[in-house]
């Protein structure tokens, strides 16, 4: 603590008081600071950085000021020093409020759009896992559920994500199928939601979540066209055609490892769940499992957890991909349904043109 020294100045200004009234010292000592230096410093407040370097200044020469001075001063600047940083946090507030920020999300797939051509499938012949790689992994997206910042209205990428696998390209745009869970952070979702996507390039685009299923673990998602002619439908295995003990191969992003391969078969089958081998991991959500030929088997959706179940080993579970073909079990929105059935349509249309193909070979053949 700081004594008070009282110098002979000081003293010199106490007036006695007048002789009708009790003896009581009654300083009057001209103010520290003069009224104009502190109307002359208080805009300072508004330039947090000068008022800083003031303070400095200042602080460094008022050393040999008598403490009653140097106490004053350094009240004074305090004050001015806590004002300024309120009005400098509050601008910055609004500053990130109402001006808005650089878009990171894209309204269209711009890998997509710019796709002349999309692999012919189902194969003509079994594909190895080289040639998986090569050909379908373009066709698997990374979705995450859209965020938007308490300041204004871009959307973000959430912390979570999963994957997706593309199932129509059309004039308008690109219907992809995820599993529900990806896209709804919660079960308590709203009809509308919108997803982030983003292909190999990394690039988030904005979608709608246009339909879920009502009992299984899916959800479709729409994306708008701004580009491109290319047109594709993917081939979706019918139940029957599913065998116990068949190739897999699983496409995700397993711990964030985008675009990872992996190979199986599978191990049961069930009314509309597969057991499969091929290993998954949390990131392989909604991931597609296809068969060597390039058909959609089904959707990753779940695994069981060895922390939880010390003794499963590798047991993880798909969604049929077949559920999609019965529009009945769906709940649609915005234009969900006509979304949906424009790929029904295009993959009757591709299923015919197949048949009348493998008719044409027979004949020939004969």
């Amino acid at each position: 603590m700081e004594k008070i020294v009282i110098g002979a100045t000081e003293v010199a200004e106490v007036v006695p008081s007048p002789p009708d009234q009790p003896r009581q010292l009654e300083p009057k000592l001209a103010p520290p600071i003069p009224s104009w230096i502190r109307v002359v410093m208080s805009p300072l407040v508004f330039f947090l950085p000068l008022l800083c370097v003031a303070t400095l200044v200042l602080r460094f020469a008022m050393r040999g000021l008598p403490p009653r001075t140097r106490i004053a001063w350094l009240t004074f600047l305090s004050t001015l020093l806590i004002v300024s940083g309120i009005l400098t946090s509050l601008a910055v507030v609004l500053s990130v409020a109402f001006v808005p920020l650089p878009a990171i999300v894209s309204r269209n797939l711009v890998e997509l759009d710019a796709k002349t051509s999309f692999p012919s499938l189902p194969s003509a012949n079994p594909l190895n896992a080289k040639e998986v790689s090569e050909e379908l992994k373009p066709l698997v997206a990374v979705i995450s559920p859209a965020r938007r910042t308490w300041t204004s209205n871009n959307e973000l990428p959430s912390n979570s994500f999963g994957a997706g696998v593309l199932l129509f390209a059309g004039a308008d745009g690109y219907l992809l199928m995820t599993a529900r869970h990806v896209v709804d952070e919660s079960k308590f979702v709203r009809s509308g939601s919108r997803a982030l996507i983003a292909m190999a390039s990394g690039t988030w685009a904005g979608g709608d979540v246009v339909a879920r299923h009502k009992d299984l673990d899916l959800s479709l998602i729409w994306v708008l066209r701004e580009s491109g002619s290319g047109d594709f439908v993917q081939p979706v295995e019918a139940k029957h055609d599913i065998s116990e003990g068949e190739d897999v191969f699983v496409i995700g992003h397993p711990e964030g490892l985008r675009f990872t391969l992996s190979t199986g078969i599978i191990s049961r089958t069930d009314k509309d769940v597969l057991q499969i081998s091929a290993p998954v991991s949390p990131g392989n959500s909604g991931g597609p499992v296809y068969d060597d030929r390039g058909n959609l088997l089904g959707i990753v959706t779940s695994m069981v957890d060895r922390n939880l179940s010390p003794n499963a080993e590798n047991l993880n579970f798909v969604v049929r991909a077949d559920a999609v073909l019965d529009p009945e079990r769906w709940d649609f929105s915005g234009q969900g349904r006509n979304r949906l059935d424009e790929f029904l349509i295009a993959e009757t249309k591709r299923k015919r043109n197949q048949r009348l193909l493998q008719g044409d070979s027979r004949h020939a053949n004969n």
